[in-house]
């Protein structure tokens, strides 16, 4: 398999100085990253500035173990690991992070690349701002910002790509399961994606991630929480990707 994940999130400049960000951390692009390499793919991994980033988001030593042997065998493993796969994994960085700098590096490398599965797991601005040069006063006592909507780029990737197995994702907070559900089948419809890996923002804060599998006519299947979720996902996406082919 070669597989494309994105991961972190985009930025939207107010002015030379200021942006406007979210939460996404990268951390289960990387570990999504991590288990494609680990059944033997090639991935290209896009990623935001200050993403987490694959098998690096292990490799510090915890200054609060209690056993420092077992940590430096810990980490040696982790580098015998890297050593192993590091020739299959192709970090791409964004250099400004914004969603023109992801759109045009997807596409770069879409079309550069025979991609089979895409991980769309980026958290991509809805709005920018206009962004003003310089630095805006700080005296002011408010600031007020008109953002206008930024392009989907999800919605393009069968554009680039026609073939590629296609997950996207859909995050919202403090909704319900039918909800969430719901609102997944209609991006898989909107976004021409083969997959809309589904989940909510209060359950992954509460250390319960839990994802939903929404595929076009099928019904929603459900990954319970646990350390290896990422794994399970990676799993079922290459299971279907390779029963299309």
């Amino acid at each position: 398999m070669n597989v494309v994940v994105t991961g972190g999130g985009t930025i939207a400049p107010i002015d030379d100085v200021r942006h406007i960000a979210n939460v996404s951390s990268g951390r289960f692009s990387s570990m999504i990253t991590e288990a494609c390499v680990r059944r033997g793919a090639s991935v290209w991994h896009i990623h935001a500035p200050g993403a987490v980033l694959p098998f690096e988001r292990l490799a510090r030593f915890d200054l609060k173990c209690k056993d420092s042997a077992a940590e430096m065998a810990r980490l040696e493993r982790l580098r015998s690991e890297w050593l192993q796969v590091g020739d299959r994994l192709h970090l791409v960085p964004l250099r400004p992070g914004t969603v023109a700098d992801y759109a045009s590096t997807l596409e770069r490398t879409l079309k550069e690349q025979p991609i089979d599965v895409v991980f769309l797991a980026m958290a991509v601005s809805d709005f920018e701002p206009e962004p003003l040069p310089g630095k805006l006063d700080s005296q002011s006592d408010t600031l007020l910002i008109r953002a206008t909507r930024a392009p989907k780029v999800i919605r393009s990737v069968r554009d680039w790509s026609p073939n590629t197995y296609l997950v996207g994702f859909k995050l919202l907070s403090r909704a319900d399961e039918s909800e969430l559900i719901r609102q997944a089948e209609a991006a898989c419809r909107t976004n021409r994606a083969d997959l809309t890996v589904a989940n909510d923002l209060r359950t992954l804060k509460a250390g319960r991630h839990t994802v939903h599998l929404v595929r076009p006519n099928m019904p929603a299947e459900t990954l319970e929480p646990g350390d290896d979720l990422a794994e399970r996902l990676v799993d079922r996406v290459f299971s279907w990707a390779r029963a299309e082919c």
